[in-house]
């Protein structure tokens, strides 16, 4: 690369100059240009190219350029030395017979952006009151009645650039983000000369789902030791988020979506594989095992052995009806599912609960014992998902 690079107007005189071993060099602003009244040259520090922000034809700023300019001459009635610099802090200093004024290039080109999504915006709502006019003066025109303005580009850059914008949002903008974000992550071009914005993307992606997952682990975690929690209040908070917190299932079907007559649980879930299991909570607080003293073991608590009673009479009305069941889980949520030997799985208790080696001994047992049902501890699904967290912290350090 030669140390001097420039351009030249038509008579042959210097528009701009830089010499690439210093990284200087300086831009003359063309007397007719209308910014040579507030700026006739512009020092340029740190680039090795014309940064973007300056017309190469020597017209001065872009943008915005045009009128920081008039702002600051209007501000102090004389003539301005622009030093654009590729890295620093802004200064002005009016002191002198000239308003002098060091201004990073990152700076500008953030100001640059704004104006350019300002003008954009405004084009086309000029553009669509043209088209309003036309449409109520023309009939050959009416297919633009009631035609509103199109999206201008770099408007969200400028709406996300706005401090504080997450705190700011309202319920309506987060739904509007949830069906966004997946539709626009659909539509990335998969391919390997795009491959350093998908590894931003996924990584992003891994970013994001950490955050959510942390949040919800902190949710779990302050529900689990308020205590005095209500069971319904379980059962919402777990049919909302059992595909996290059970990640081998693909779909919850809450007792609202079938329409058959009889007892149904809860939810009931869908695994990959479209076969069906269902979900019976009760609460943390549940007391799982009593003491025999005469026998010297544990047995099922009076609470849970109800529960456990439950589900056995769901597992059997499930099969009983199957058919029926798959029938209307067809036709109420467009689902093909299969019901062969469902399990069922009871949510109560913790399993600090079990404070010694001959109770939990004594739980395994009695958990192993059952026909097609588990019983789950709280804790052991905040733990599972802690761990799982944990894990995606460490392949993303």
């Amino acid at each position: 690369m030669p140390n001097l690079i420039e351009r030249l107007n038509e008579e042959g005189e210097v528009i701009w100059r830089i010499n690439t071993k210093t990284k200087n060099g300086y831009y003359k602003v063309n007397p007719d240009s209308s910014q040579y009244k507030y700026c006739e040259r512009i020092t340029l520090k740190g680039f090795t190219s014309l940064p973007s922000g300056l017309w190469k034809e020597g017209y001065g700023m872009t943008a915005a350029g045009s009128f920081l300019l008039q702002e600051i001459f209007e501000k102090y009635g004389k003539k301005i030395d622009i030093t654009l610099v590729a890295s620093g802090s802004s200064k002005l200093d009016a002191r002198g017979k000239k308003t002098k004024v060091i201004l990073p290039i990152k700076k500008l080109a953030k100001a640059n952006q704004a104006v350019r999504a300002t003008k954009r915006k405004r084009n086309e709502e000029i553009r669509a009151n043209v088209k309003n006019f036309l449409s109520s003066e023309f009939t050959q025109f009416k297919e633009y009645k009631g035609i509103k303005p199109s999206y201008a580009a770099g408007t969200l850059a400028e709406l996300l650039e706005q401090p504080d914008i997450i705190k700011k949002l309202g319920a309506e903008d987060i739904d509007k983000l949830h069906e966004f974000i997946p539709d626009y992550l659909s539509k990335i071009p998969g391919t390997l000369r795009a491959k350093k914005k998908l590894a931003v993307v996924y990584e992003s992606l891994d970013a994001g789902r950490k955050v959510y997952l942390e949040k919800i682990v902190e949710e779990f975690r302050k529900k689990l030791n308020a205590g005095g929690t209500s069971e319904s209040t379980w059962q919402k908070f777990l049919s909302e988020y059992i595909l996290v917190l059970r990640n081998s299932y693909g779909e919850v079907l809450e007792k609202e979506s079938v329409s058959l007559s009889g007892k149904y649980p809860d939810f009931m879930l869908i695994d990959p594989y479209s076969y069906l299991d269902i979900f019976e909570i009760k609460k943390p607080a549940t007391n799982i095992l009593k003491y025999d003293n005469s026998r010297n073991n544990y047995y099922w608590d009076t609470e849970l052995s109800k529960a456990i009673s439950q589900v056995e009479n769901y597992l059997y009305q499930v099969q009983r009806n199957s058919s029926a069941l798959v029938e209307d889980i067809k036709k109420h949520k467009g689902l093909d599912i299969s019901i062969v030997r469902p399990r069922g799985y009871i949510v109560a208790g913790v399993r600090t609960q079990l404070t010694k080696t001959k109770m939990a001994d004594d739980f395994r047992i009695l958990n192993d014992s059952l026909k097609n049902i588990d019983v789950i501890f709280y804790d052991d699904l905040l733990n599972n998902l802690e761990t799982f967290v944990k894990r995606i912290s460490e392949c993303n350090s």
